[in-house]
């Protein structure tokens, strides 16, 4: 199965937990059709995601949010990603990442491609897409759309990749 393979590939033991209990609440969010068994099932989650993911790990990683098979998180502390962000196939994320909009009500979120890794501390905001096989260095600020192929860096961000 594909969450196995996923669960495998995350370092340590955090890592593996944040994600199995983001695919549980996603499973929950949008395979479980059965009306009273989905809100038992999706109040166990929430006991769980509020005791681990939030008080434990400061992290907010719905699962309400859209995120492709091929999640790996290192370092899983204060990830924050907004329920409306779709994230593509293998998503390498890190500690202190934020992925979501300007918190003003209705804004839209990113569209992050497949094969995006995003450095400790990165934070990409608002109604931007972001394209696929794209590196997004550290601490830096994404507040406008790139397309595949980039390498971003620095505040606010740009790419500094050489495209043919």
């Amino acid at each position: 199965m594909v969450w196995l393979r996923e669960l495998r590939h995350n370092p340590g033991l955090l890592p593996k937990l944040l994600v199995l209990i983001y695919r549980c609440g996603y499973f929950i969010y949008f395979k479980v059709h059965i009306p009273v068994v989905r809100q038992l099932l999706y109040l166990i989650y929430r006991l769980v995601d509020l005791l681990f993911v939030k008080l434990l790990l400061n992290c907010d990683l719905p699962g309400s949010a859209k995120i492709g098979p091929g999640l790996t998180i290192y370092h899983p502390y204060g990830i924050l990603i907004n329920d409306s962000s779709v994230i593509g196939h293998n998503f390498i994320v890190r500690a202190q990442v934020t992925i979501g909009n300007k918190g003003t009500g209705g804004e839209a979120c990113p569209q992050i491609g497949d094969n995006v890794e995003v450095g400790t501390g990165a934070k990409i905001i608002g109604g931007i897409q972001i394209g696929d096989d794209t590196t997004i260095g550290t601490n830096a600020v994404v507040t406008k759309s790139f397309r595949d192929h980039s390498v971003l860096v620095g505040v606010p961000a740009h790419d500094i990749a050489t495209h043919e």
